[in-house]
């Protein structure tokens, strides 16, 4: 039972450095923020939601904008 958690733990802290990685290269391209932006304009939000989606929504509308610089 215990290697079992041991080895569950391993695969968990593997996961968590591998997402860390990929994480670090945080540059989105044009076309991954012209399809965040659709994907969102497709979606239904709830009331509380609604300030940060449009806060986010204007970081991907400003970085897109550079991108197109």
């Amino acid at each position: 039972m215990l290697k079992q958690v041991m080895g569950l733990i391993n695969k968990i802290n593997e996961k968590s450095k591998t997402a860390q990685i990929e994480g670090n290269n945080s540059n989105l391209t044009q076309s991954e923020i012209q399809f965040l932006l659709n994907t969102l304009r497709e979606c239904n939000f709830k009331g509380n939601q609604v300030v940060d989606l449009y806060n986010t929504v204007l970081k991907l509308q400003q970085q897109y904008k550079d991108l197109d610089k």
